[in-house]
């Protein structure tokens, strides 16, 4: 049997918006009116020229719609890091609320270091979103600087800021370390340790373990200790090679408070290595509830919160946000705190 060579390209660079008017057989400004569902358009000639664009592939410069029209059709959402769950899991309860709008999420992350949010926050800019999101807490002077002059929505979630900047959908994470220490210390443990995954940029961890601290004063016990690792490391990666420098720090400690899941993991692992038991020996308590925590042996103790869900109603917070500049209204600032459940197992 003869071999079949692939069809051949029909251009060797992206194919224009002139292409898609040279093929369909009308002008360039006909097949602009059309992409924009302009009335003065015709419903056949509309689809003759989407007939077109899909079988050439051409793809619309959305930059150069974004100047004409004022609208690009992004959100922007800079995460603090990428090797978190529940960050994705944020995103995608926010997709899926802007995409029923029509709008496109983009994300960026920051890796927990304030350089890499200015340089993310630069790079979304320049694409003109409708709207940015980005994780409360601390932020430059730059970064506040160009959100102000940039005159979009904002919205801060997971942690609450001192100083918001516009909307803020956060999560109660001092309430979180007070669970945590709480269901430690009603198990026995009196040497606590809160592992985070940055010392600097890291609200939430500092947030949780104040909450921890404050119900450890409340029951007596020793303050807990805090150790931060970097945030480039992975969740799992930093759990099991700081269990050494937790036991040469806190040789007694009996209770881990972990900034998520994939800490804890990495926890349990490293102690198992050194011969520590999980939890005869030292009990563990992560943050997120994954769905790898659920089928661990032990079974990971956590505390969990409706990730998706917050992505939601940062979602809401926008689309109402852009419905009161519609209405050349001002759109009042949003505050929302989500609640959070211990989900008892077996590791603490």
């Amino acid at each position: 049997m003869a071999r079949l060579d692939p069809p051949a390209p029909k251009f060797k660079v992206a194919p224009t918006m002139a292409d898609v008017a040279r093929v369909a057989g009308v002008s360039a400004m006909t097949v602009s009116r059309a992409l924009r569902e302009d009335g003065s358009v015709s419903k056949a000639t509309r689809a003759r020229v989407l007939e077109v664009i899909d079988d050439l592939g051409y793809v619309p410069d959305q930059a150069a719609g974004a100047l004409s029209s004022g609208r690009s059709g992004l959100v922007g959402m800079i995460a603090p890091s990428f090797t978190s769950a529940m960050h994705g899991q944020v995103a995608r309860g926010l997709n899926a609320t802007l995409t029923k709008a029509g709008l496109q999420l983009f994300i960026g992350f920051a890796d927990f270091q304030e350089e890499r949010e200015e340089q993310a926050l630069e790079a979304l800019l320049r694409r003109r979103p409708e709207a940015v999101v980005l994780s409360g807490g601390r932020h430059t002077a730059k970064v506040t600087r160009m959100l102000a002059n940039a005159a979009v929505p904002v919205v801060e979630f997971f942690c609450s800021p001192e100083a918001p900047m516009q909307h803020v959908v956060a999560v109660d994470l001092r309430g979180a370390g007070r669970l945590a220490a709480e269901r430690l210390a009603a198990r026995g443990r009196r040497s606590l340790v809160v592992l985070g995954e940055s010392d600097g940029f890291d609200v939430a961890t500092q947030e949780r373990a104040r909450g921890a601290c404050d119900e450890a004063a409340r029951r007596g016990l020793p303050e807990p200790t805090m150790i931060c690792g970097a945030g480039a490391v992975t969740p799992i990666d930093f759990g099991a090679h700081v269990v050494a420098e937790m036991l040469t720090r806190r040789p007694d400690v009996d209770g881990v408070i972990c900034f998520n899941d994939g800490v804890a993991i990495g926890v349990i692992a490293g102690l198992r290595r050194l011969g520590r038991r999980v939890p005869d020996d030292v009990a563990v308590i992560g943050f997120g509830d994954h769905e790898v925590g659920r089928h661990l042996d032990p079974a990971l103790t956590t505390i969990g919160f409706n990730a998706p869900a917050l992505g939601v109603e940062v979602g809401k917070v926008l689309l109402s946000a852009f419905e009161a500049v519609r209405g050349s209204e001002e759109a009042k600032p949003y505050r929302l705190s989500l609640g959070v459940e211990l989900v008892g197992r077996d590791s603490a």
